[in-house]
């Protein structure tokens, strides 16, 4: 009988091993059920909290510690895409609020267009100016930040929630938003040899010049100065830190 105990027991203390391996191989790098059972969770809250719209998965992400997030798209709003989370397999939170709602998606959104916009005229009324990539896989050559605010709390990043009536849903960029909330222009500019002040002083004039003519009256300029080195120059990072010239946050009034 004794035997038999010890079998029985070192059996279940096997399978709780193996059942542990398991939870710790699942908290690490997630199973396809759980992550399917989250897409569902995730299109259902979508789903409740908009009910007369339909859902697609835009991507599904994480899957460590049992927590699953998934990015919800509605197949007839383009703003109306929000993340979800799942812990647990049971407890789901979104973030439709802070996405959707507060008009982060529609900001952002508006922002590239306006940025679009920005880019063609740059590169047709001041060709002189050679813009560096500044992000995404397409390499963008502008930031827009609209309803950017450089001080007071949440300082330094967008805040349409406070004026979401100019941020309709979906709607298109409109030149006269930006005589209505504070905006962000971010430009890199190549430059030949080391950039001084007075070059920062000249791209600043050039590039409110050129958007005041064309009606984008931007609220602060941020520029920086990339200088275009030689290849053996470029393996030498500390160099290169050492030669950018940024403005930081310049507003328009203060551009001469």
């Amino acid at each position: 009988m004794k035997t038999k105990t010890k079998k029985r027991l070192a059996g279940a203390a096997g399978i709780l091993i193996i059942l542990g391996l398991l939870l710790a191989v699942d908290a690490i790098t997630g199973d396809p059920f759980s992550r399917a059972w989250a897409q569902w969770r995730a299109l259902h809250r979508a789903e409740t909290l908009y009910p007369d719209q339909e859902f697609t998965v835009a991507s599904s992400y994480s899957g460590q510690f049992f927590n699953y997030g998934v990015t919800v798209q509605s197949t007839t709003s383009t703003d109306t895409r929000f993340d979800v989370t799942t812990d647990f397999w049971l407890f789901t939170q979104d973030r439709a609020g802070e996405q959707v709602e507060s008009r982060w998606n529609t900001c952002y959104r508006m922002g590239q267009e306006g940025a679009e916009q920005i880019a063609h005229i740059l590169a047709t009324d001041a060709p002189e100016l050679d813009l560096n990539g500044i992000y995404g896989a397409d390499l963008c050559t502008v930031e827009l930040d609209l309803a950017w605010e450089p001080d007071g709390e949440g300082s330094g990043r967008s805040h349409p929630e406070k004026t979401p009536e100019l941020f309709p849903l979906d709607g298109s960029f409109d030149a006269s938003l930006l005589q209505k909330v504070p905006s962000r222009l971010c430009v890199q500019v190549n430059w030949t040899g080391t950039p001084v002040q007075g070059d920062l002083d000249t791209v600043l004039q050039t590039l409110k010049r050129v958007l005041e003519a064309n009606g984008l009256p931007v609220t602060y300029y941020d520029v920086m100065l990339v200088p275009m080195y030689s290849l053996e120059e470029y393996n030498n990072h500390e160099a290169i830190q050492n030669g950018l010239l940024e403005s930081g946050p310049v507003p328009a009034e203060n551009i001469a």
